[in-house]
């Protein structure tokens, strides 16, 4: 399986939402959904939909020295 994967660095977080806005425009639901279940899956696992997940919480905290 060949995939075409391309980088792209944005110069504001306002430009990088504007380009996934209009990237998940034309998606179709299809498309959306699958890649829901890709994101879901690589989070909880591959049984993600089929068996209770652990819920987790996180965080980081930044001391700004």
């Amino acid at each position: 399986m060949v995939r075409d994967l391309k980088v792209k660095i944005f110069h504001s977080f306002k430009e990088e939402n504007e380009a996934e806005n209009k990237r998940r425009s034309q998606m179709t639901t299809e498309d959306r959904l699958r890649e829901f279940a890709i994101l879901q899956e690589r989070r909880w696992g591959p049984g993600w939909a089929t068996k209770p997940i652990e819920k987790v919480v996180s965080y980081e905290e930044s001391t700004g020295s």
